[in-house]
């Protein structure tokens, strides 16, 4: 029974760990659902971003980003400094900018691109992916909102990364 429990767990874990950018975009997908009734978006906002990710079973990489993110006109425009934190690549920091298309309904979904440019200090060497980017944002009062995105980060450390952020906005 015990053996049988565990194999199934194990083939748990290995669906997700297999699927976890699909998984990723369907909770992004379920969470607009579930949120659509209490909130309302404006067209045009700016924001103050604050955003951590979380080590994964793929890699035990941490993002900590700080930056701007702009609504206007159904278009996206980001600005970031990131720090990024590894155990086995070590830390570095980097500047990312990007843009993309936002769909304004009661809360804010946008899809878009992104660059990052930096430096590992750790390991000395230069840092440069790129990424596509969905998430929302959603307005929870006038001047504070929550902010969920994944990302599929390729070429950081030879190898590319699924990242799911999780945030706060200030207006």
């Amino acid at each position: 029974m015990l053996t049988t429990t565990i194999s199934g767990f194990n083939l748990f874990t290995k669906f997700i760990h297999q699927n976890f950018f699909k998984i990723s975009i369907c909770s992004l997908l379920l969470s607009y659902q579930i949120i659509t009734g209490t909130a309302l978006a404006e067209p045009d906002k700016s924001y103050l971003r604050i955003e951590q990710s979380k080590p994964n079973e793929e890699n035990d990489l941490t993002i900590t980003t700080i930056g701007a993110l702009i609504f206007e006109n159904n278009m996206q425009a980001h600005v970031d400094l990131s720090y990024l934190d590894s155990d086995l690549n070590g830390q570095g920091g980097t500047l990312d900018f990007g843009g993309g298309y936002v769909f304004n309904w009661n809360v804010s979904v946008f899809l878009g691109i992104g660059i990052s440019l930096g430096y590992n200090w750790d390991n000395e060497d230069p840092i440069a992916t790129y990424y596509p980017e969905a998430g929302i944002v959603v307005d929870i009062t006038k001047s504070i909102g929550l902010t969920v995105s994944a990302r599929r980060i390729y070429n950081l450390y030879d190898q590319e990364s699924d990242i799911i952020m999780l945030g706060m906005v200030f207006r």
